[in-house]
């Protein structure tokens, strides 16, 4: 039996492309784990995990899915969840599979004492929103200022980066 090498097209084969605009919401996880194929652990380590990063063996990982093609860069969103923690990721991959650039975008955190939730819509043209907010534990007391929005944009390099917005 040989084993292949493994490739960005590889991975990108779980990764079923979508049609823009979406919204990252907090249980929206259990479509893409219901209905894409697990990730394999040679792909999660190979192209999703940071250098220096180990996951317990708790953490879990699901291919959501893959932007629009770009000649440039590829570009995917994954869900991580590990303790206290829920998030999607959009990372975008050189053709040759080394990454360019990786950011939380939304999904939810919690310290034990406060919960900070993020929610992202991914516009046709791929700018992604994304509002997030800080809180207690106790969804109840919900201030406003503690929230705010901001956007994102992937640059023809395939870097992320976000947007300044003047007033």
């Amino acid at each position: 039996m040989t084993n292949k090498p493994l490739s960005l097209k590889g991975l990108l084969e779980y990764f079923p492309p979508i049609e823009l605009p979406v919204t990252l919401t907090s249980d929206l996880h259990h479509v893409f784990l219901q209905e894409n194929k697990p990730l394999p652990e040679s792909y999660i380590k190979e192209f999703l995990q940071t250098e220096n990063e180990e996951d317990d063996p708790y953490t879990e990982y699901a291919a959501c899915f893959r932007l629009p093609g770009n000649e440039q860069y590829q570009a995917i969103v994954f869900w991580k969840a590990s303790l206290m923690s829920y998030e999607y990721s959009l990372a975008t991959y050189q053709n040759s599979g080394r990454m360019i650039s990786s950011r939380i975008i939304a999904g939810t955190k919690s310290d034990g004492n406060s919960i900070l939730k993020r929610i992202a819509t991914i516009d046709e043209e791929s700018v992604i929103s994304i509002a997030e907010g800080i809180g207690p534990l106790d969804d109840r007391q919900y201030d406003a200022d503690q929230s705010h929005t901001y956007q994102l944009e992937i640059a023809e390099t395939g870097d992320i980066l976000q947007m300044i917005i003047e007033n």
